[in-house]
């Protein structure tokens, strides 16, 4: 008995415990119209007096239970094809925060530099683009070394973003004039003041929470030969000034620049510490920064030599590195 029953359950079970799919009625189906233009009882926007519901083509927070989020401040950026920069005067010559005594340059620097990203950003399917970039520059001076000489600068990169707000460049440098080119010339010997480098750059612009950050590495081989590296990491205040019309943002930054066998043999360590302040000027009229084309940027830095000046100042017979220097500065650009 107790055999035959264990043999019917056995056999009954799977029968309850699928569940059958169910019939499909015969003839056509008809479908009810729905509307679209009641909003659902369950969002809590359509029950409150006097509120209302939200733009056309923007979510709906509210529905899933949680509080709108707040508008995205609106970020600085670059254009989304590219840029142009003026940079009206800087009061020191620098080379990634590392200046120079009066006996190389004893005024300024005015430069203009411009960065363009070519139509075809998806190379291979891999969303990869090219970057032309370059800029063209005049260190004031008195008949000094480095006074009243002009410098340039070009550079080929393709890039593409690995994560969201960080991209990765590599690119080919070709500079002219200017302290890298005097070190070059001086080193080689040679009547040209080139130098060539390969570079690779990692970029961070949290627009949303205000971190920015990058660093470079690059490899010269030719005029100099070494590398040189630049890292920077800061964050962006908003709304440190807000008046009726005009406003503005602060970012704030500090940077180093080592370099090993680049400006001279065994000149192995840190060129410079910086710390950097800008305020990046808006209107509320969207006109000038921010998201806007025009730009307009005062800015101040402060920097230290590192372990490399003294090792530089070994090769001339004047110091040439300035051990502590105060920059001020104002950018103006356009994007496009």
């Amino acid at each position: 008995m107790m055999k035959s029953t264990l043999i019917a359950l056995s056999l009954t079970l799977p029968v309850f415990a699928i569940e059958m799919p169910p019939m499909i009625p015969d003839g056509p189906v008809t479908y009810e119209s729905v509307s679209y233009e009641a909003p659902a009882p369950s969002q809590p926007w359509a029950q409150e007096p006097g509120a209302t519901a939200p733009a056309a083509g923007m979510p709906d927070d509210s529905f899933y239970g949680m509080p709108a989020a707040a508008p995205m401040t609106p970020s600085v950026n670059s254009g989304n094809n590219g840029y142009v920069r003026l940079n009206a005067y800087t009061s020191n010559y620098n080379v990634r925060g590392m200046g120079f005594t009066n006996d190389l340059t004893n005024y300024g620097y005015s430069s203009v530099s411009g960065s363009y990203i070519l139509p075809n950003r998806d190379m291979f399917n891999r969303g990869i683009y090219q970057r032309l970039s370059g800029s063209y520059g005049i260190i004031w001076g008195a008949g000094d070394h480095l006074g009243d000489t002009d410098l340039a600068n070009f550079n080929y990169a393709i890039g593409k973003e690995i994560f969201p707000n960080c991209t990765v460049e590599v690119g080919y440098s070709l500079r002219y004039g200017g302290f890298e080119g005097f070190m070059a010339k001086h080193n080689d010997g040679a009547a040209h003041s080139l130098s060539q480098d390969l570079n690779l750059t990692l970029s961070f612009n949290d627009h949303q929470r205000g971190f920015f950050g990058s660093m470079t590495w690059g490899w010269a081989f030719k005029g100099l030969n070494g590398i040189y590296g630049d890292i920077e990491l800061g964050y962006r205040f908003t709304n440190v000034l807000n008046g009726a019309v005009l406003g503005a943002d602060l970012e704030l930054s500090a940077g180093m620049a080592p370099s090993f066998s680049y400006w001279a043999s065994g000149a192995d360590g840190i060129d410079a510490y910086r710390l950097r302040a800008a305020l990046p000027l808006f209107t509320h009229s969207g006109t000038l920064g921010r998201d806007a084309r025009a730009q307009l940027v005062p800015w101040m830095q402060v920097s230290w030599s590192g372990s490399n000046a003294g090792k530089i100042d070994r090769d001339f017979s004047i110091g040439a590195v300035d051990h502590f220097i105060f920059t001020v500065g104002v950018d103006m650009g356009w994007n496009f």
